[in-house]
């Protein structure tokens, strides 16, 4: 058996086709996966790192505001298209399984045009616009909330059949191997101490920009506070450390100074340079030990994430982006007392040292955090949607 798996652009499309791989893997061992991606985000290294085979194809997204980009984006489409189906006629899969990026549009209509069977899963709340595009040619389409079970059209003409049939509940699939970690594999693999508490610093694959800038102009005093695990995203690490060393000269010419300093809205320390509780790295290749390690989790709102987080019992700290459909995962979260979620317009940097200063005596608060988000979906959607894509592909 051959399954294709089509997601990418950043790592929360391609966190739940590994965590489906898995679990078919566990079936049917000798099933051949084969991921489809873009050819620069991070989705390359994580297929490699989990033994699939990878390639990638060009796609157009269209962006939800205006941007000349959007009048280029159909001819990138098209070119994925005929890229796509060359890949489809040669790899011959049994089923297809998209999670909802821009990459899978050209794919999931490649595989119609081919006959080959379709099954798409829905993360977000704010249903994709990669997923409303290719509805119509999905055999089914599962979703990690109950909400998302009206988010689809139904038998209105389009679809053959009742909605209920289509669209299917199942929750997000969770990549098992991240609740193996080991902490005092962590430690050692850090340079960690035992003695104070792990913030793990999450940006998603590509980085997130905002949260790299508010580590950074809290690091000096942050890092008295809590030892730094910090994802940085794939070529954000650079920059980041460029922008260290620019601060900490201009410190230097200044002179030293005992107290903190704010300059351009940064907190900093006249000596800042080298932080020994401060652990920073592109891509995070054993994040079963770092969240093992983690007591806070500071990341975006990706479902993704918010997946491992449910499933792990993460005390979070939420900062979605702004203008995007993580608002609706954050307000979800926010709604439910899962999380604390802040907006990026709201957070200064001396407030936010002084909250999680704060936050870490709150030791019943971490508590309720840790059982309701582990509330939040359901936890075995892997084995679910692998049965969906077995069943199909069967046929």
């Amino acid at each position: 058996m051959k399954i294709l798996l089509v997601g990418g652009g950043s790592g929360g499309p391609v966190s739940p086709l590994l965590a489906v791989a898995s679990e078919i893997k566990k079936i049917h061992p000798k099933t051949k996966f084969l991921m489809v991606g873009t050819k620069t985000g991070p989705e390359s290294q994580m297929a490699r790192k989990a033994g699939v085979s990878f390639v990638f194809v060009s796609a157009g997204k269209f962006r939800r505001y205006f941007s000349f980009k959007n009048f280029t984006s159909p001819f990138f489409v098209c070119k994925g298209f005929w890229e796509a189906y060359k890949i489809l006629k040669w790899f011959k899969p049994d089923c297809v399984f998209g999670t909802g990026s821009f990459v899978q549009v050209p794919v999931v209509w490649a595989a119609w045009f081919l006959k080959i069977p379709v099954v798409l899963h829905q993360q977000d709340i704010v249903p994709s616009l990669a997923n409303r595009l290719c509805q119509v040619v999905a055999a089914k389409i599962t979703v990690t909330f109950e909400i998302n079970l009206k988010s689809f059209a139904s038998n209105a003409g389009i679809f053959y059949g009742k909605a209920q049939d289509k669209v299917i509940l199942t929750g997000n699939p969770f990549r098992e191997e991240f609740a193996l970690g080991n902490k005092a594999s962590a430690v050692k693999y850090f340079n960690l101490k035992t003695d104070l508490p792990t913030l793990l610093v999450l940006g998603g694959g590509t980085g997130a920009d905002f949260i790299n800038k508010l580590v950074l102009e809290t690091l000096p005093e942050l890092s008295k506070t809590v030892q730094i695990i910090h994802s940085t995203g794939v070529g954000k690490l650079s920059s980041l450390e460029n922008s260290r060393n620019i601060l900490s000269r201009a410190f230097k010419k200044i002179g030293n100074h005992s107290d903190s300093n704010y300059i351009s809205g940064s907190l900093v320390r006249s000596n800042s340079g080298n932080y020994e509780n401060y652990h920073p790295c592109e891509f995070i290749e054993n994040m079963a030990d770092a969240y093992a390690a983690a007591d806070v989790v500071l990341s975006r709102a990706g479902l993704s994430t918010i997946t491992e987080l449910s499933n792990l019992k993460k005390v979070s700290i939420i900062v979605p982006m702004l203008n995007s459909h993580q608002e609706m995962n954050a307000l979800y979260l926010d709604e439910c007392h899962a999380a604390i979620v802040l907006s990026q317009n709201q957070i200064k940097p001396k407030g936010f040292v002084m909250f999680m200063r704060k936050m870490l005596f709150e030791h019943q608060g971490q508590q309720i955090l840790k059982q309701k988000i582990s509330k939040i979906m359901l936890h075995d959607a892997g084995k679910k949607i692998s049965e969906i894509i077995l069943k199909i592909a069967e046929k």
